[in-house]
């Protein structure tokens, strides 16, 4: 599953592109509350909840998640 191209629909552009001309967003973890982007999405997870709601999250970050409320 390639989670950058879920960050770049989901995410907001930074003005800035990769390699391939592709535009970088960023999403904030759920856990932890930094920024992830597009172009650094290794360890990062995707889940896409019942309602619609996606939400990112480092790999380190999933106990943190589901103990409080959506960043």
């Amino acid at each position: 599953m390639d989670v950058s191209k879920y960050i770049r629909a989901a995410g907001k552009p930074t003005g800035q592109t990769d390699a391939r001309r592709r535009q970088i967003c960023e999403v904030l973890c759920q856990g932890c509350g930094e920024k992830i982007s597009s172009a650094d999405a290794e360890g990062v997870e995707y889940v896409k909840t019942k309602r619609g709601t996606e939400l990112f999250f480092h790999t380190r970050c999933v106990g943190a998640v589901w103990s409080h409320g959506i960043v």
